[in-house]
């Protein structure tokens, strides 16, 4: 049943048109348009061809068919009567190829054949068209069309998987156009080439070639194309967003300067996602608007026009009847109404359809909007859960770590080392097992970030082994490493992460190593270099091989069990390998021993820059700590447990230390005012006055006195997230210490802040 509403307003358009056809009045504004640049347009095509069928001129009529075929596709975006329209020219070509004309539509056509088969996805069909095009071209002596042909044909190539011959193309035009400094022809060669490399995932080479195609002298809407093709290459690569927004708006820029409504509604759809990323989402949700609102101009538009057509269509149709029985009076009269009653009921039927339609996507654009509310409400409830979850657990972890380290430092019956050694491992794994955690929640969510800094990779390899080298040596293996002579010194990539791969891998090669040796083999093969962990111990049956890199799958369940370990280790190094383009794999025989391939890209450095070494021992600490000797430290901490591991590390470093303690951040303002300290230790999390806070009114107070000398301020948090750090660094601090921490991240970050300040 239609309710009362939509009665009254079938009923108010039946009147409507019952007087449109009796007064024989125009349409609205917008079906004259429409009428008038289309479908009158598309009448007077017809006519001129009809005209020339009568007359016999078939030069003139492949002319004009021509035309209709391109006013179709570049005008109303008809493909599938444009298509039937080509589809008889091309037999007319075929059967008169000694006409005048045919030289003339013979590219054209192949061409909008070629193209409109490969926007079908009849890609094998859409080459032949093409290649019958660019011979169109050679043998008309066209260069501008065969070059232009020529490169879509190349890039069809690309799509058929025949990537090399269409990359030996574009080398060519790319060597003629910088010869004969035809730029506009070079411009488009890079802009293709950048597509094929995207549809290919290699963003490095698509953002290079992108970036090269943008000149200033392009017609707009190429020029606009462009700057947003950058712009998704950045996006892609998932860097720099920055540089996302800066080319998307200047691409928006010029779609709304030059009225480039699909333009604008692709700069918005990237725009909302760019600062979705940042975590800009006021930004991000008035992009979203914008693209929504112009999707549902486009939708009205195009139900307008469909509503347009149909009247057009009928008209035309009523008006034939009436010129064909204009002699018959009574019957033909009934007829003409039968007809228009029927017109009308179909009109009422899809104006109820399209405005049900409407309703539909509007309802389901709320759904849309609502879900990705919540989406982005989840993450940050995740987030928030992940840096509490982070700080309750390793606050307590730094105390029993820090009074591990203090126990084992100071003297003690030799007999209690082995329960200092199980009581260390014990924290390590558990620390191990929270990072995992950590680790594995960021990569699913996006948020692990990769660097490209400069490294040793042999030094990270050094400091592996110094850090596991007690651990082979309790098991009585032997820990070696060999090296290649054309193994690089000097790389570009992430340390860290590098320290963390071979961390896991090498210590799951001493767990499950009982006798014999682990071997570290450092080799570059071309452009990548190659880490191979071998070792002798108890080796991967077939079947787990392929298992083992999954998440919380580990090697045989017997011996795993006996050894511990959570089964996420080298899931995670697989990930992280991933995120810098590497690959992993292990080859294994059970019973004989495994060996663990890791190969990365080769990034080169081109300084010759030293990067400090990761690992320093307890000599080294202690000359550090004779540098800060009589130093007077602040430390500012609410835990008492925590309060006593930093005062006993920092006494046992630092000779001659002087250290004050205060409960909260309130505490530390009275203390900083009262009195002269070289340095602030700064808890973050801390009831009355967080550490965040109190660093802020620390500034405020420099600011006001006018203090020469700014105090240097070292966070001190349990949480790694990268938004609680950053939240410190904006706050006025200098730095930061995990906790739980090692010795050496104290001193070292306790001397670099120091001798900065």
């Amino acid at each position: 049943m239609i309710n009362m509403t939509k009665f009254f307003f079938i009923l108010f358009l039946f009147i409507g048109c019952i007087k449109i056809y009796a007064q024989n009045i125009n349409y609205s504004k917008f079906e004259d348009s429409i009428n008038n640049s289309q479908e009158l347009i598309i009448e007077r095509f017809e006519k001129l061809i009809e005209e020339a069928k009568k007359k016999g001129n078939l030069n003139f009529e492949m002319l004009v068919l021509m035309d209709l075929i391109n006013y179709k596709l570049r005008d109303l975006g008809d493909i599938a009567s444009s298509y039937e329209d080509m589809r008889y020219l091309e037999t007319l070509v075929n059967k008169n190829p000694n006409e005048k004309a045919v030289r003339e539509v013979e590219k054209t056509l192949y061409l909008a054949m070629g193209s409109t088969l490969q926007d079908t996805r009849n890609f094998d069909e859409a080459l032949i068209y093409y290649d019958k095009a660019v011979a169109t071209a050679e043998k008309n002596g066209d260069l501008d069309a065969y070059n232009d042909i020529s490169c879509l044909r190349a890039q069809l190539l690309a799509k058929l998987g025949r990537r090399n011959e269409a990359i030996k193309i574009f080398k060519s035009f790319e060597k003629q156009a910088i010869e004969t400094s035809n730029e506009m022809f070079q411009n488009r060669i890079y802009s293709i080439m950048s597509q094929v490399y995207k549809e290919e995932q290699k963003l490095d080479s698509a953002l290079f070639y992108a970036k090269k195609s943008i000149d200033n002298f392009q017609p707009s809407n190429f020029r606009s194309f462009n700057l947003f093709n950058v712009a998704e290459c950045y996006f892609l690569l998932n860097k720099e967003m920055d540089s996302v927004v800066y080319y998307a708006e200047k691409g928006l820029e010029i779609a709304v300067d030059n009225n480039l409504e699909k333009e604008q509604r692709y700069a918005h759809e990237i725009l909302r996602q760019a600062y979705d990323k940042l975590g800009n989402y006021k930004e991000a949700n008035d992009h979203f608007k914008k693209f929504y609102e112009l999707a549902q101009q486009q939708l009205s538009y195009s139900n307008a026009l469909a509503i347009g057509d149909f009247n057009t269509k009928q008209a035309k149709e009523n008006s034939k009847i009436k010129d064909e029985f204009a002699n018959e009076k009574l019957s033909n009269q009934r007829l003409v109404i039968r007809l228009v009653s029927s017109s009308l009921l179909l009109l009422m039927i899809a104006v109820i359809i399209i405005f049900n339609r409407l309703k539909l996507i509007k309802k389901q654009n709320k759904i849309i909007s609502e879900e990705k509310a919540k989406a982005e409400q989840s993450e940050k409830y995740k987030e928030q859960f992940l840096a509490n979850m982070s700080h309750e657990i390793r606050t307590p972890m730094h105390a029993i770590s820090g009074m591990i380290n203090s126990l084992d430092r100071k003297p003690h019956p030799k007999h209690q080392n082995k329960f200092l050694d199980a009581m260390k491992t014990s924290s390590d794994n558990l620390m191990n097992l929270l990072n995992d955690i950590l680790d594995l929640s960021k990569i699913s969510s996006g948020k692990l970030e990769i660097e490209r800094i400069e490294m040793n990779p042999v030094e990270v390899v050094e400091n592996v082994v110094k850090t596991l080298k007690y651990k082979a040596k309790e098991k009585g293996l032997e820990l070696q490493i060999e090296l290649t002579n054309d193994f690089p010194r000097m790389l570009i990539g992430d340390p860290a992460r590098l320290n963390q791969i071979l961390i896991n891998l090498v210590g799951n090669a001493i767990k499950f190593t009982n006798e014999g040796y682990i071997s570290i083999l450092l080799s570059r093969i071309n452009d990548v270099v190659e880490f191979a962990i071998k070792d002798t111990g108890s080796g991967i049956s077939r079947d787990k091989m392929n298992k083992i890199f999954e998440v919380f799958e580990q090697g045989e369940k017997s011996k795993s069990q006996i050894l511990g370990g959570t089964g996420l280790g080298l899931s995670i190094s697989k990930q992280l390998v991933e995120l810098q383009n590497g690959r992993i794999w292990v080859e294994s025989v059970l019973g004989q021993g495994s060996t663990f391939f890791v190969r990365l890209p080769i990034i080169k450095s081109e300084s010759a820059k030293e990067i400090k070494p990761i690992f320093l021992d307890e000599p080294q600490l202690m000359d550090i700590g004779k540098y800060l000797s009589e130093i007077k430290i602040l430390l500012v901490e609410d835990d008492d447990f925590n309060v006593m591991v930093v005062k006993d590390d920092l006494n046992y470093f630092i000779p001659k230390l002087k250290i004050e303690h205060a409960k909260n951040g309130e505490d530390a303002l009275k203390e900083f005012n009262s009195n002269a300290y070289d340095l602030i230790l700064m808890d973050k999390h801390m009831p009355v006055l967080n550490g965040c806070e109190a660093s802020k009114k620390i500034r405020e107070i420099e600011k006001t006195k006018k203090i020469k000398k700014r105090i240097p301020i070292i966070a001190m948090t349990a949480s790694l997230l990268k938004s609680e750090i950053e939240e410190c660094i904006n706050s006025g601090m200098d730095g930061y210490i995990p906790k739980p921490y090692k010795p050496e991240e104290l001193i070292t970050k306790i001397y670099e802040v120091f001798k900065q300040n």
